[in-house]
């Protein structure tokens, strides 16, 4: 099942995002605490976040059209959206996801459209293919967080925020093979995304094992540049 990637998108919404020196984008596996950072950032330099994971799982679905987002309409109208991901392979799954990230970007400038040009606007995740978005917005805007040894077993097992997750592949036939995929993806996930970064001079943060939320925080605004 191949997708393809639309670079016309890719290249009209470059040209809206790429003048958008405001513009922050936090990556990272699951767990990494890209939401926690993003909420403190914001507290501290009165920042916007833009949770790009709520609009693709929320209001994004009601925008997918079927001539600029394909990939995302197949996506959105399958009868289980979760089952229909990990019915793929890996590379399917790859593939669906960096071909979905050029469409996510439309619908982000739509939205960025509505604000100032200069305004700030710091987004948390959605994406896990940083090489494409980096085509698209300065790689000193992006930086990936990461928590070194915390495997996804232990982030989707061990913590109740989570469990929801599980609870929901748990409702698909063979739920243990379903889970155990689940976990397959969310480790290549975390991989491709940090490898991606290292390739493209894309900053990586990693957490100290005793470093505190604040201290972390301010390394990643230094990181990024914000003031």
């Amino acid at each position: 099942m191949p997708f393809i990637i639309n670079n016309d998108l890719l290249t009209q919404s470059r040209a809206t995002l790429f003048k958008r020196d405001r513009l922050y984008w936090v990556v990272g596996g699951a767990g990494s605490g890209k939401t926690t950072i993003c909420r403190v950032l914001s507290t501290w330099f009165d920042i916007p976040v833009y949770d790009m994971d709520a609009h693709i799982y929320g209001a994004y679905h009601g925008r997918f059209a079927q001539d600029r987002h394909p990939v995302n309409k197949a996506w959105s109208s399958a009868r289980d959206g979760l089952a229909w991901l990990l019915d793929m392979s890996w590379d399917e799954f790859d593939s669906f996801n960096q071909a979905a990230l050029p469409e996510y970007l439309d619908l982000l400038t739509e939205d960025l459209d509505a604000t100032k040009p200069n305004a700030s606007v710091l987004i948390d995740g959605g994406i896990c293919n940083p090489a494409l978005l980096a085509q698209a917005i300065s790689t000193r805007q992006i930086v990936c967080l990461a928590i070194p040894e915390r495997s996804s077993v232990k982030i989707w097992e061990d913590t109740d925020e989570r469990k929801s997750m599980k609870e929901a592949v748990y409702q698909l036939p063979k739920p243990e093979e379903a889970w155990r995929k689940f976990l397959e993806f969310d480790d290549r996930i975390t991989h491709t995304t940090l490898k991606e970064c290292r390739e493209n001079n894309i900053a990586v943060c990693e957490r100290g094992e005793v470093e505190s939320v604040d201290g972390f925080a301010k390394r990643v605004a230094n990181v990024l540049g914000i003031r």
